[in-house]
């Protein structure tokens, strides 16, 4: 996803909402609906389509308000950019003025599924996942027996302000996430895992491979150990 914020009066928003502008982005780029979101307002296109080096890129949703604009595509940051200009280039037909404005702030956020080569334990503290597997145990019954079904390991990122123009227009920077956690509904055997991070797509892909290496090497690293351990024991005996 990709998110641009401009200085006031930039997003041509008024002819946006309008048919001519409705109808403009709906034709260009197949949307199937334009509608309010109900939670924050922003005039949302969702289900549309992009040409894009010689496949079709689904484009999730589209959203504006008076000075953002917002893209989410089922696709890489090149192909988000590349569905922006395409937006651009209908809103210059709208708005002559809206040619190749600069945005104030620039933001991109990242997500995918992926099987990963580590167990979810690997992600927590042996201590703690100790714990909750004794406790669990402990209360499990004849006619109920409990599992860890799934987990969530979040970060919450502050954003500080350094650009005193971000101030000067009054932009606003929201707390920031990075996650990772099993699939939802998938066993977690499967070790498929939901990653997010507030990166461009690249970026992110990079951040969970180095994840992955380093987490599979740790649990490789540990059964190494525990295999020493038995044998030393074995020989002990």
């Amino acid at each position: 996803m990709q998110s641009r914020v401009f200085a006031p009066d930039v997003v041509p928003y008024r002819l946006i909402i309008a048919p001519l502008g409705t109808n403009l982005l709906k034709q260009a780029l197949g949307f199937r609906e334009a509608s309010w979101n109900q939670e924050n307002w922003d005039y949302v296109f969702q289900d549309g389509i992009l040409e894009y080096q010689g496949t079709k890129i689904p484009i999730i949703w589209l959203g504006f308000n008076d000075r953002r604009i917002v893209i989410q595509v089922q696709g890489d940051s090149s192909a988000a950019g590349a569905a922006y200009s395409s937006v651009r280039a209908q809103l210059a037909k709208l708005s002559p003025d809206y040619q190749d404005p600069e945005p104030l702030l620039f933001s991109e956020e990242t997500s995918c599924y992926a099987r990963l080569d580590f167990a979810w334990p690997a992600l927590l503290s042996p201590v703690l996942v100790e714990q909750v597997t004794r406790k669990i145990n402990d209360l499990s019954t004849e006619e109920t027996e409990l599992a860890v079904k799934g987990m969530t390991l979040r970060f919450t990122l502050g954003t500080m302000r350094k650009d005193s123009l971000l101030n000067d227009y009054g932009v606003t920077i929201f707390d920031q996430t990075v996650a990772i956690e099993p699939k939802v509904s998938v066993p977690l055997s499967e070790q498929m895992y939901f990653t997010y991070s507030p990166c461009d797509s690249d970026t992110h892909l990079g951040l969970v491979a180095e994840l992955e290496a380093s987490l599979s090497n740790k649990a490789k690293r540990s059964e190494q150990i525990k295999g020493k351990r038995r044998a030393q024991r074995k020989l002990r005996r």
